[in-house]
């Protein structure tokens, strides 16, 4: 774990930010090379990705500070900094989705077009962004006596809920995941795409399956009828992606 890369004097650089950033930029760079093949000019996909960037760390940071309230209630300067990690992905992606949509409605561009553009850069950038989380040792997993189970090391996140422990390392789950997703989306979906939103759906499917299967095996403080609350929220994921389909056809 190296949860600060170097020091530039009092400045340092943390590994989390980092990684998130390079995610966001490889996401952008993707983003772009799709928009040239769905007919969008670039400065749609420029302009969009400072909304973008704006409201998923908000988005993000909001919902992991809900869940996280009694660690900030008493240091609330603390809330703003990100560079430390404490994101809840699924909470910018939620934001993400409504600006987006508001931002289509605004410029008159056709949605599903525009998320079959996005789709593929979210799961790069999302696969480089779950390495920070390895570095800073947050999203950690469960105990574990499998042989590439981990221990995190003093001062990290996850040893203090699991001293000394071995736990899955969820985070390299999920960026594995991922970068599969990543591959199945550009390599086997997009090439035979035959309408709008073919894509995006088929996504959102990949997705919700990653993510369910992975939290079982993630370190979650709350359950609601034995499942967490992402397990909920992707399984309405995946009915979306599963009637979009059905629907589109």
């Amino acid at each position: 774990m190296y949860p600060i890369l170097t020091n530039l004097g009092p400045l340092a650089i943390h590994s989390y930010g980092v990684m998130v950033a390079l995610g966001y930029l490889l996401g952008i760079l993707v983003s772009l090379f799709y928009a040239r093949k769905e007919g969008l000019a670039a400065e749609t996909i420029l302009d969009l990705a400072v909304w973008v960037i704006i409201s998923g760390i908000i988005g993000a940071r909001l919902f992991y500070v809900i869940g996280q309230w009694g660690d900030y209630r008493h240091n609330l300067l603390d809330i703003v900094m990100i560079q430390k990690g404490g994101l809840v992905i699924l909470g910018g992606f939620l934001t993400n989705l409504l600006v987006v949509s508001l931002y289509c409605r605004a410029k008159k561009i056709l949605l599903l077009k525009l998320f079959d553009t996005l789709a593929p850069a979210a799961a790069l950038g999302l696969a480089i962004g779950r390495i920070g989380c390895f570095l800073n040792g947050c999203c950690f997993g469960l105990p574990t006596n499998l042989p590439w189970g981990l221990k995190f090391p003093f001062g990290s996140l996850a040893h203090s809920y699991f001293p000394n422990e071995v736990i899955h390392p969820t985070q390299l789950y999920s960026s594995f995941l991922l970068l599969l997703v990543f591959l199945v989306v550009t390599i086997i979906i997009y090439p035979r795409k035959k309408y709008d939103g073919q894509v995006f759906y088929w996504w959102l499917i990949l997705y919700s399956l990653y993510r369910f299967t992975v939290e079982f095996f993630r370190y979650s403080p709350m359950h609601w009828l034995t499942l967490t609350p992402s397990q909920w929220v992707v399984i309405g994921l995946f009915g979306c992606g599963v009637v979009g389909l059905l629907k589109r056809r």
